[in-house]
């Protein structure tokens, strides 16, 4: 009865995308593998006998979720987007994807002095209202846009930030090379959260989706640095911890 019920909700999905998931499931376990080619519109056309339109439909999906990718004038292949993040150490985006082989680059969304909310004000440690710099940026791995950073910094201590140029040196490499400001510290939470139409827009994904928030709190030595919160789709990183006695 509990497979009947669960067979009938399976065939409310829409057909393209019970092929989507069915090839990101053939992702998942090896059947094809980062780099490879998947099967041309008419082949998947004859292997599931379906229409050309709902084959199209679904890889637009796969496309839009990172997992395959197209290649003018030579097919579609399945993509080296997944980013794995240690959770060990003190880690920078740009560093650990550079580690990974990926080039990364930034977009600024916003730069500007704003007055502390309660919020920030508590994890900063300073006075509710207190002017802070703040920066929303783009985070980007092989031109893909994987995450929306946004950083609070006492504007006090750090209104140089207004002036960089981040396009040509991540945030924190800066701070750490120019102003002998390095990051050695940070407390983090993790939670899932529905990505507001913002976000969305970013990280050019549909409404309602949910994904990943992290909230930072960033110290250099005992002194709070900044406080910051990065939204990511769910299906773009891959944490790890070790864990040991």
């Amino acid at each position: 009865m509990e497979a009947d019920k669960l067979q009938e909700t399976f065939n409310k999905v829409p057909l393209y995308c019970q092929l989507a998931s069915k090839i990101a499931e053939q992702i998942e376990n090896g059947t094809y593998q980062e780099g490879d080619r998947i099967p041309s519109e008419r082949e998947l056309c004859n292997i599931y006998h379906v229409s050309r339109m709902t084959v199209r439909l679904a890889i637009d999906e796969l496309v839009r979720k990172g997992k395959i990718e197209k290649s003018q004038g030579k097919g579609t292949y399945v993509s080296n987007k997944s980013i794995v993040q240690s959770l060990n150490n003190v880690y920078s985006f740009s560093k650990e994807m550079e580690k990974q082989g990926k080039i990364s680059s930034t977009q600024i969304i916003k730069r500007e002095i704003v007055p502390a909310d309660y919020k920030v004000a508590k994890h900063l440690g300073i006075e509710e209202g207190e002017q802070v710099v703040f920066l929303e940026r783009l985070r980007l791995a092989e031109n893909v846009a994987v995450m929306v950073e946004k950083a609070w910094f006492p504007y006090h201590s750090f209104a140089f930030l207004l002036n960089i140029d981040f396009t040509k040196k991540g945030l924190y490499k800066t701070l750490e090379e120019e102003y002998n400001v390095k990051i050695n510290r940070a407390i983090e939470t993790f939670k899932a959260t529905e990505l507001n139409s913002h976000e969305c827009n970013l990280l050019h994904c549909r409404k309602n989706q949910y994904g990943l928030l992290v909230k930072r709190t960033s110290y250099c030595n005992d002194k709070t640095i900044c406080y910051s919160t990065i939204v990511s789709k769910g299906d773009i990183f891959e944490f790890t911890v070790q864990l040991g006695q």
